[in-house]
């Protein structure tokens, strides 16, 4: 077992980490596996440029990612570079059982072979792991095997199976997925696997949590409520959009749900491809809209999984994603598998920042989107402020998260630098896009903490002599209402 001394080591006092001088503002979000979980490979990914550490609960055990947590958390500390933990739940995935004679089983083209509930695979049936599968699925209707790698038609229903025919053949190996696209399987809101693993989540102190093939709000205000119960309760919980049910939905989704993932791997699978772009495109706006920040994740720099250079398509593909609202991007195989998973994240480093370039329209600001509440109206004010000014740069203090969280959503091109009093709530913002933060000891009065902030940005060579800075906070005392700060400082 973890003990509670490896599952985490927040800081108090003074903050363990620094303000970057040239900070990125779009996210890296990286998976971690068997090739990028040792210490020194850890740490070169945090250097170059990975924001959050993604732990694919869909493999391993709790003892490989607790270990996992424990290292990363010490490269971070060791490196004075915060990196947030994503734990990435399973989800309600069907798939088949063992193959009798291993390695594989070969479907060729118009073989017919029964489908239905059982443990093991043999060349006339192939068992998976759903009862009454006969109750969901009729005649005409297609099954993928193997991420759509083989495809099946149903011919008809045979007591409790179905009988089906190959259409697209290939080698079927144990435990991989089933994919019934066109059909509305019945699951139960939180499966034993995926509380079980969230259970442990919250143990390891995990600081973000994604749901697979979310369909509804119920299922995060469920899983909130789980978690509050296992003792978190301040929860980050991501949405992963995969399927149509998920599309149909996004609006209540995303009015509970704290990040949205646009998983174009399952919907390319559920959903023609030729319509992911737009997907894709739909979710990222719709998200920017309620502000929320969106992650855009699968096959982002595939080929590097086996080169040391993305093609080009790859290359364009990021680009766009970040130009199209993205808060973050995500690497799968590519480190968590892939033999270049360094050289993997510095080409996410280097395209994201080209992209950033581009936001900045001729007057140098990028448009302000979301709901606009007051939070983002304040924000609004502050980047326009300094953008007029020419400051150079915006210091924010936030004690809940929101001002960062409207800031986020303004898209300052003006860089902005954040100070919170909770380090999990800075790690929880490492999601969204364009600060770089700090955590300080909470004060009685703003003047206590504004003065070691601008201290450590001069420290830091981030500001000088003559420049203008923009201070923005919001204060709430017992019995009023919130107000907000603003403060232009110029530097002596």
């Amino acid at each position: 077992m973890i003990s509670k001394k490896q599952k985490k080591a927040d800081h108090e006092g003074d903050s363990p980490f620094k303000f970057e001088k040239d900070p990125r503002a779009c996210r890296i979000v990286c998976t971690i596996g068997p090739a990028s979980r040792s210490p020194a490979i850890l740490r070169k990914m945090l250097l170059s440029g990975m924001n959050v550490a993604r732990l694919n609960f869909s493999h391993g055990n709790h003892e490989s990612h607790g270990r996992i947590a424990c290292e990363i958390r010490e490269a971070a500390q060791r490196l004075m570079k915060p990196v947030a933990i994503l734990q990435d739940l399973q989800g309600h995935k069907v798939r088949v059982g063992k193959v009798q004679h291993p390695p594989s089983l070969s479907l060729e083209e118009g073989q017919e072979i029964l489908l239905g509930h059982g443990e093991t695979i043999s060349s006339k049936r192939i068992g998976i792991d759903y009862q009454d599968i006969i109750q969901y699925v009729t005649p005409g209707q297609k099954v993928f095997l193997d991420d759509a790698s083989i495809e099946l038609e149903v011919l008809s229903i045979e007591e409790k199976d179905l009988h089906c025919q190959v259409k697209f053949g290939g080698q079927l190996r144990s435990r991989k997925g089933v994919i019934f696209p066109d059909s509305q399987l019945s699951f139960p809101l939180l499966n034993e696997k995926d509380a079980t693993d969230a259970r442990f989540g919250v143990f390891l102190d995990v600081d973000m949590v994604a749901m697979s093939f979310v369909r509804s709000a119920t299922e995060i205000i469920e899983m909130r409520l789980r978690l509050a119960e296992w003792g978190q309760k301040n929860s980050f919980i991501i949405a992963k959009i995969e399927d149509h049910k998920g599309i149909d939905n996004l609006d209540e989704i995303l009015q509970v749900a704290d990040g949205v993932l646009v998983a174009r791997g399952d919907l390319g699978v559920t959903l023609p491809r030729e319509k992911v772009p737009n997907i894709q495109k739909a979710i990222i706006q719709k998200a920017n809209a309620f502000g929320v920040p969106v992650i855009t994740a699968t096959q982002m720099l595939e080929s590097m999984t086996h080169h040391d250079i993305p093609t080009r398509a790859e290359v364009n593909d990021v680009y766009h994603a970040v130009i199209g609202g993205s808060d973050a991007v995500m690497l799968s195989g590519e480190t968590a598998s892939g033999r270049y998973p360094i050289q993997a994240v510095q080409e996410m480093n280097r395209i994201c920042r080209e992209a950033e370039k581009e936001l900045r329209n001729v007057k140098g600001e990028i448009p302000v989107r979301g709901k606009q509440d007051m939070h983002d109206k304040m924000a609004a004010s502050a980047v326009n402020l300094a953008h007029n000014t020419k400051a150079r740069c915006i210091l924010a203090f936030s004690l809940s998260g929101a001002t960062l969280r409207a800031l986020s959503s303004a898209r300052s091109s003006v860089p902005v630098y954040g100070v919170v009093v909770e380090e999990r709530l800075l790690r929880q913002l490492l999601l969204h896009w364009g600060h770089s933060l700090i955590t300080m000891p909470h004060e009685e009065t703003l003047e206590n903490l504004i003065c070691p902030a601008l201290k450590q940005l001069q420290e830091e060579n981030i500001i000088h002599s003559n420049d203008r800075i923009v201070v923005m906070a919001s204060q709430a005392e017992a019995g009023a209402k919130e107000t907000y700060l603003f403060k232009l400082y110029l530097l002596e």
